[in-house]
């Protein structure tokens, strides 16, 4: 697809291609997958190093809170949405990126209270995760059903079906990412994922044998 064409006027460039992908049916879902992996991959670089810095301070902020509370007492959570909030306004950065990582910090937030298998020492890489899922979502999920007709005349309930094959790749990848990212304290060296081996067939092999 050369540059510049736009299949779909409600996405960003970097999209286009995934999309177009996704909707042609051709390329295997595992292809489909990369594909919209190095378009996130380029967004989240253009973004910057604003939701890491965010996400490390609220986990330090998290953990504060959680160490000065009583044993017998529980953390006062009202708080430190608040706390959260105060982090990113004093912020210096796009509105925007700051919304998105703000909105993914108040997910694992929700988690961290209701779901006692979240580890608070990791709220740092899980804050991160939601951060690159929101923009996933935003840049990509949230602005295909914004058209009145699916390139090459694709039904939705399809094309859905296709996005919804793609997450575990996706979340994989992002999982991966978060660990780097932790390790650099920036998203300047995330890579792709190597790319899936098929292994040739044997003429000779007895595919039948235990």
């Amino acid at each position: 697809m050369p540059d510049g064409d736009i299949v779909h006027d409600r996405l960003g460039q970097l999209y286009q291609k995934p999309y177009k992908w996704l909707c042609e049916g051709k390329a295997s879902i595992g292809e489909c997958a990369r594909a919209v992996m190095k378009a996130l991959k380029e967004d989240i670089k253009r973004k910057g190093d604003l939701p890491v810095i965010l996400a490390q301070q609220m986990a330090d902020r998290l953990n504060q809170i959680v160490n000065n509370s009583n044993r017998n007492s529980s953390v006062d959570w009202v708080a430190v949405n608040k706390e959260f909030e105060k982090i990113v306004q004093q912020a210096q950065g796009g509105h925007y990126i700051k919304e998105l990582t703000l909105c993914a910090s108040k997910r694992v937030l929700h988690e961290l209270r209701y779901n006692e298998k979240v580890n608070i020492n990791d709220a740092s890489e899980s804050i991160l995760f939601q951060y690159m899922n929101e923009v996933y979502k935003s840049g990509f999920v949230e602005g295909i059903p914004l058209t009145s007709a699916h390139y090459g005349g694709i039904d939705k309930a399809t094309l859905e079906k296709r996005i919804e094959e793609i997450k575990t790749d996706i979340d994989a990848t992002i999982n991966t990412w978060v660990k780097k990212i932790n390790e650099d304290g920036g998203v300047s060296k995330i890579r792709l994922p190597p790319r899936r081996q098929v292994k040739e067939i044997d003429m000779n092999e007895d595919l039948l044998r235990v």
